[in-house]
């Protein structure tokens, strides 16, 4: 009897070792994604600066006038979040309602239209 209760206990260690390996993996996997985010926020925040600066210069706007339009366009969903919320569009063709962030209709297959530039890609 003690035989199997070992092979049991033995066979649970296994599993509880494999796991916390599996765990450890997802955690080291997820630390690099994360990292690289981190990269590419970066880059972003610094190509926005760049672009920021060169339009300023070039037009005279002052720093309000990009954070008035940063709010502006904030509130387009009806919250103060710092963040763009994706609207629910109309398919021009069969006229349902899709996500505004499907580039084609999900029922007839039809272009859906673009809120701004940076969906069109």
């Amino acid at each position: 009897m003690d035989f199997l209760i070992d092979l049991y206990q033995h066979r649970q260690i296994s599993d509880a070792t494999r796991a916390a390996y599996n765990a450890k993996e997802t955690a080291n996997r997820s630390r690099s994604d994360i990292d690289d985010l981190k990269r590419k926020v970066d880059a972003l925040t610094l190509a926005c600066q760049a672009l920021w600066e060169i339009v300023r210069v070039q037009t005279g706007l002052s720093d309000d006038a990009i954070l008035n339009k940063m709010q502006e366009i904030d509130l387009r969903d009806g919250a103060a979040d710092g963040r763009i919320s994706h609207r629910v569009l109309r398919c021009p063709s069969c006229h349902r309602t899709s996500k505004a962030s499907r580039k084609i209709c999900l029922y007839c297959g039809a272009s859906m239209p673009t809120e701004n530039v940076f969906e069109k890609s």
